[in-house]
């Protein structure tokens, strides 16, 4: 019969036994006790690596040193079993220190990068010192035959290779990072939404995802247009007709600059006369927007604004080339329009009124002028007219708790008063002129003929001040237009602009 205590005293004295149950225990205890404790894990496999180092060295079992074969297979291959044991628990437990204490602070991606280029080295290191002192293999062969295979494949895989390099190299310089619009040598522009190893992702303005080879960025030129802020500057040309003064044309740009609110103001914007000749007058202007994807919507609203400032001004774009001039005759019908009749032109509610029915109109409007800083409009006050912009820029401004802020500019051809021709409300805005500027008022009583007639007109009319209403750009204090739903914003303005009509027509 088996003398089962006799056993188990013989095998707990045992300190290969030990040693394994040490090596097992140490193992079970980090991976599944302390998983979100790098620190304590790192600490445990301190204790555990030491534990099982001073058995090791008791039983004459030296990792650092070549194997010492006793004659008996079995002890040792269990002792070549715990001298890899040690050496990949020694490797596990640097990597695990590796990963507790070195950090780069605020470069999380980098810092994870270090770790993985160390970790791979530590362990390569732990596999070369098992081959010598485990297996007793010289490792001079081993390495001149991995020299050669490092050639083949790096050969083979020269691309990669050149592109994780790359990627290394990018991660580190860090021209750029994702959420970064870049420029690079070739055409690609984009945002960049992912970095890896071997390529960059970068997504285009045309909403195209497009996959850049690391290796392909570091021999190219990069313009990051995010850094060093995310300020973005853009260049047009525009040519106006010889006739007009540059210090005309000039003057009339920069309002029209002022005009567009997606234009930062620092840094500042220019207007340089490029050239001056029998044809034309070219002026380039540059200017900032905050952003790289606003830069597109900022330069339409700014041809927009040019277009409707020269129209005012009666200043003409240049002719295109190969385009014959103007004659006098071609030239006639614009000299017989007013001023009035020309800025009436831009109002998009009057669009579809014909030649004859903007020339009534203007004949009504009533001129007043405002200085530069000049109040136009004060929060309380009730209008009950129409007032349309001639020239200049107006700016809508709210006090708010943090300060006062700025709702809107508006310009040639845009109007104010809608408020309180429909609601009876109150402005809660302030209306300052940024530059001198002229605004025309057209009387309720001179506009309710058109509206009546023309019903498409009081649609516009409503549709804008819904749009506006919608947008909270000017939103009037009566809780009745704030509780209206924006998809009925439009009717609502509509039915009160009729019963509005039908007591100016009673009365």
């Amino acid at each position: 019969m088996i003398d089962l205590s006799g056993v188990i005293e013989t095998v707990g004295r045992d300190p290969l036994v030990v040693a394994f149950g040490l090596m097992v225990f140490g193992v079970l205890t980090g991976h599944f006790l302390l998983k979100n404790y790098p620190f304590a894990r790192a600490i445990i496999r301190v204790i555990f690596l030491i534990l099982l180092t001073v058995v090791l060295v008791n039983a004459d079992i030296v990792p650092y040193r070549p194997l010492q074969f006793t004659g008996t297979p079995l002890l040792d291959v269990v002792h070549s079993a715990l001298k890899v044991a040690w050496w990949l628990w020694a490797a596990w437990f640097l990597v695990a220190f590796l990963r507790a204490f070195v950090i780069v602070e605020h470069r999380p991606r980098e810092g994870k990068l270090v770790q993985d280029l160390l970790a791979g080295l530590i362990y390569l290191v732990a596999i070369f010192a098992i081959i010598a002192y485990v297996f007793d293999l010289p490792i001079q062969g081993l390495l001149a035959t991995s020299g050669v295979v490092a050639i083949i494949l790096g050969l083979a895989l020269q691309s990669t290779l050149g592109d994780v390099f790359s990627g290394i190299v990018l991660s580190f310089s860090r021209p750029y990072r994702p959420g970064d619009w870049i420029s690079l040598e070739g055409g690609t522009d984009g945002r960049v939404i992912e970095m890896n190893w071997r390529a960059t992702h970068v997504l285009t303005g045309r909403r195209d995802l497009a996959i850049v080879p690391n290796s392909t960025i570091a021999k190219s030129k990069i313009v990051n247009v995010s850094s060093p802020s995310g300020i973005h500057g853009v260049t047009v040309t525009v040519q106006l007709d010889a006739k007009t003064p540059p210090a005309t044309g000039t003057e009339i740009l920069e309002h029209a600059i002022l005009n567009c609110r997606l234009i930062v103001t620092n840094p500042a914007p220019s207007v340089t006369i490029k050239s001056v000749n029998n044809n034309f007058t070219e002026f380039e202007i540059t200017f900032f927007v905050e952003e790289l994807a606003s830069s597109t919507r900022a330069q339409n609203q700014l041809f927009d604004l040019i277009f409707r400032h020269l129209a005012v001004a009666g200043i003409d774009l240049a002719a295109a080339p190969g385009q014959p001039e103007r004659g006098v005759g071609d030239q006639a019908p614009a000299k017989s329009t007013s001023g009035c009749e020309r800025l009436l032109e831009l109002v998009e509610i009057f669009a579809s009124l014909t030649a004859e029915e903007r020339k009534a109109i203007a004949a009504k409007l009533r001129p007043k002028s405002y200085d530069k800083g000049e109040v136009v409009l004060e929060p309380g006050t009730t209008l009950h007219s129409l007032f349309i912009v001639g020239s200049g820029v107006l700016s809508f401004t709210r006090e708010e708790s943090e300060g006062e802020i700025e709702l809107m500019r508006i310009g040639p051809g845009d109007h104010f008063g809608e408020i309180g021709m429909l609601t009876g409300e109150p402005a809660t805005a302030t209306l300052s002129a940024l530059i001198p500027t002229t605004v025309y008022q057209l009387a309720n009583d001179d506009l309710a003929p058109v509206l009546q007639a023309r019903p498409e007109v009081s649609h516009g009319l409503c549709r804008a001040l819904a749009q506006r209403q919608a947008a909270g750009q000017l939103v009037a204090s009566s809780e009745l237009v704030e509780a209206v739903p924006t998809n009925r914003l439009t009717s609502w303005f509509s039915e009160r602009l009729h019963r509005l009509y039908d007591v100016a027509s009673t009365g």
